[in-house]
């Protein structure tokens, strides 16, 4: 019974599908509309707006005025001229005169105006002045003075000071972390001088 059954309606090629079946299908379909939106979105409002627009849009009020424009002349004097610091290229009429090989003969200076030559130095601060401060301790109670930026043998400037001042040994001492001379009392006026007499 199986075997008297064809197989060949099963084989034949199937029709193509009514119209009122695939317009169905095709009205659930997503592609048109995503397209046109994607259309709608790349267009640019503005662009949009232009193409539409009147001839005589925008009024006169709203047009910009033309920028007046300036002289190249003016702007070349507003800014200051840049300095060369570096020669021309072409050679100027006026050459430097060429230095001297043999120097001038050095005037000495009179031996009362050279400093003496000592062991030791006394450096002046930055406002010229001789590096001698007077301090107050204990509450006041005690004067010191103190010289600073002493160089060289300080031991000898210590002697110098000391019998200059006529004060004893424990009254003027040398501080060795700092290399100050701290002399008990206010001296300031005295040590000046005796500096000074020493071309300090």
């Amino acid at each position: 019974m199986a075997a008297s059954t064809p197989i060949m309606p099963f084989l034949r090629p199937l029709s193509l599908p009514r119209p009122q079946t695939v317009r169905q299908f095709l009205r659930f379909s997503t592609a048109t509309p995503c397209r046109e939106a994607a259309q709608q979105q790349q267009e640019d409002r503005n662009l949009a707006a232009s193409r539409h627009a009147p001839e005589a849009y925008p009024p006169p009020s709203m047009k910009s005025r033309p920028r007046p424009k300036e002289s190249k002349a003016s702007r070349r004097t507003s800014y200051p001229q840049k300095e060369r610091h570096y020669p021309t290229r072409q050679p100027s009429h006026h050459q430097p005169e060429l230095p001297k090989l043999i120097p001038q003969p050095v005037q000495l200076l009179a031996p009362e105006k050279c400093a003496p030559n000592l062991p030791y130095f006394v450096t002046r601060s930055a406002n010229n002045e001789l590096p001698i401060y007077t301090l107050r301790k204990r509450g006041g109670n005690l004067k010191m003075t103190r010289v600073k930026k002493v160089d060289g043998d300080r031991m000898k400037l210590r002697d110098a000071l000391r019998i200059a001042l006529g004060v004893g040994e424990k009254d003027c001492v040398i501080n060795s972390v700092t290399g100050h001379i701290m002399i008990k009392g206010h001296h300031k006026p005295v040590i000046e001088k005796f500096l000074r007499a020493r071309k300090f």
